[in-house]
């Protein structure tokens, strides 16, 4: 669920926001595969040579232009469109409009300038320039040039309808070129349909602004292209531009007409964009971009299916799931741009790593929290060394049957005349009252770093040096049972009406085996040994209220404590006597007695 809440905020808010688009443009850039260009469409290019051979470009006189139309005419284009414009009044308009009457097709800009808000649906300028009054009405049509890249610079689409202040219309100028291509009237009606523009007798899609997304076959240059000085000398093969399309614009080095696009970081000429504009009309190459609808329906699709399945899997099959669906959306994102849709690439795909941490986080956090109830239940009925000694063996996958020989000390615990006590008090009393004083004796055993290994009845049994190694270890054991002692009787003292018991303590050193013991669907880590016999027999002939331990366990403390060495005592098991000792007392490191 937390996955899924995470992932459904994750929708909102790129669905509402739409962060990081600049990204998502750059991401659909690079879905575009070079193709051949249509061979309808010619450049006319104004470049470097054509500047050269007739000098600066404002000093050109119109009748060039008059020229080159003638050359073209002549030559059989069916439609020349000039991306240039004419705004200017010249000595040789006349010659120039009279070129371009007996042509009958040719087509020139308007440039709409200062785009204002609008309650229309296209882009909308205050104002326009067109050209002078001779040259607008000897044109076979007029279309607006305006070019509007999207944030990060780039131009990816083409106004195909813009308008004015007043709420006049003005078509793209590719749409005005390939109208008079056609030998067809401009409509008088632009408006959209399902987001669908009719012209040229074709659905086009735009978006709400009425853009089309220009669907560019290849980086610059790759159209047929003409120097316009050979143009204006006739110095070309008429073949070229029969029954083509041509369209005049410059080229020439370091023109400000050039533009970012999707295609390639060499930038394109404006000319050249109107050819890709172009081409993607003639030869019905769309692209339609997936709405915001579907976009959002594709983020909650894939948090949907993460959400749902991975808290649900393992983490390799999660892992191989999102993968799979990673690498599945990809394919379907190519597939869908071959056949001319433009899915959203980011949000849906970083949709997939959100869900994913977001469930491995969860699951981190819920094992952490379940290890940690798990170790503090489990602390409850055998020690922590024993419940983490099992956690992190099961963790391991090494939580089989065996063990290995250590050297440890063993303490044994026992309530002396028990059975008499037992029969004195009712149930729930003696449990409440076997508590109290099990709950002291538990408390330093813990404090003294010793492991409590089982509860038997009234008995304790406790270990160091298992499974945690402990080099000094009978000496904890020792203090922990004098300690233990003590804080028996202060607690009498401060509780009267406690009834009164003593413990007897039996402690041993020596080697066992440490391990899990029993069988497969059930096991103890538990210590065996005669080292671990010989402790819960020294514990049973102790007296209450005194600490026993055997001669291992006083060799390796008889430097810190006082004790009393007790007659030989025979154990069960045992053929020799066994010296086993009294603790009376720790000595102070200053000699004197604690």
């Amino acid at each position: 669920m937390i996955a899924l809440g995470v992932g459904f905020l994750f929708s909102l808010f790129v669905i509402f926001v739409q962060p990081l688009a600049s990204i998502q443009w750059r991401l659909s850039d690079q879905l575009f595969l070079p193709t051949s260009p249509s061979p309808n469409v010619v450049i006319a290019a104004i470049d470097d040579d054509s500047l050269a051979q007739y000098g600066k470009w404002s000093e050109w006189p119109r009748s060039l232009h008059a020229q080159a139309i003638e050359n073209l005419s002549q030559a059989g284009a069916m439609v020349i469109g000039f991306d240039i414009l004419f705004a200017d009044q010249s000595v040789d308009d006349l010659e120039l409009a009279e070129a371009m009457a007996d042509a009958g097709n040719v087509v020139l800009p308007t440039v709409g300038i200062a785009p204002t808000s609008s309650p229309q649906s296209e882009i909308t300028y205050r104002d326009f320039l067109f050209p002078t009054s001779a040259l607008r009405e000897a044109a076979a049509a007029i279309g607006h040039a305006n070019l509007v890249p999207d944030g990060d610079g780039v131009v990816r689409r083409l106004p195909l309808v813009v308008g004015d202040a007043a709420g006049e219309d003005y078509p793209a100028f590719v749409v005005a070129v390939l109208y008079s291509f056609f030998a067809t009237p401009l409509p008088q009606d632009y408006t959209a349909q399902n987001g669908m523009l009719y012209l040229v007798d074709r659905h086009i899609p735009v978006d709400g602004r009425m853009q089309m997304r220009i669907n560019f076959v290849d980086e610059p240059g790759s159209f047929t292209r003409l120097s316009y000085a050979d143009v204006i000398e006739g110095d070309f093969d008429p073949d070229t531009v029969k029954h083509k399309i041509v369209l005049v614009g410059m080229t020439a080095t370091g023109e400000p007409d050039s533009w970012v696009t999707p295609i390639s970081p060499e930038k394109m000429y404006g000319v050249e964009i109107y050819a890709n504009a172009i081409d993607t009309i003639l030869r019905l190459r769309f692209l339609t971009e997936a709405s915001a609808q579907t976009n959002a329906l594709l983020v909650l699709l894939m948090v949907g299916i993460t959400g749902v399945a991975l808290p649900f899997m393992r983490l390799r099959w999660g892992t191989l799931l999102t993968i799979g669906l990673f690498i599945g959306y990809l394919l379907a994102v190519f597939y869908a741009f071959d056949h001319g849709y433009i899915l959203n690439i980011l949000y849906p795909l970083l949709a997939l790593p959100v869900v994913y941490v977001t469930v491995i986080l969860c699951n981190v956090l819920a094992e952490q929290s379940d290890r940690r109830h798990i170790r503090d239940l489990f602390g409850r009925y055998v020690s922590p060394q024993v419940a983490r000694e099992i956690l992190n063996l099961a963790d391991a996958d090494q939580l089989k049957l065996g063990g290995v020989r250590r050297e440890v000390t063993v303490l044994f615990a026992d309530i002396r005349n028990f059975t008499a006590l037992s029969e004195r008090l009712d149930p729930e009393s003696l449990v409440a009252t076997l508590n109290s004083y099990l709950s002291v004796v538990v408390e330093c055993i813990l404090s003294n770093e010793g492991m409590i290994n089982k509860f038997a009845g009234d008995s304790i049994m406790a270990v160091w040096n298992a499974p945690q190694d402990q080099p000094s270890h009978a000496l904890p054991a020792v203090r922990a049972a004098l300690e233990a002692q003590q804080a028996i009787d202060r607690m009498q003292e401060r509780e009267p009406d406690l009834l009164k018991v003593q413990f007897g303590f039996g402690i041993n050193s020596g080697e066992v085996v440490a391990g899990n013991v029993g069988a497969e669907g059930r096991t103890e880590y538990t210590i065996i040994g005669d080292a671990v016999n010989l402790a819960s027999r020294i514990c049973s002939a102790a007296p209450g209220g005194q600490v026993w331990i055997g001669p291992q366990t006083y060799e390796q403390v008889r430097d810190t404590v006082e004790v009393a060495e007790l007659e030989p005592q025979y154990f069960k098991g045992k053929v020799e006597p066994v010296t086993v000792y009294r603790v009376l007392k720790f000595h102070t490191r200053e000699g004197t007695d604690e």
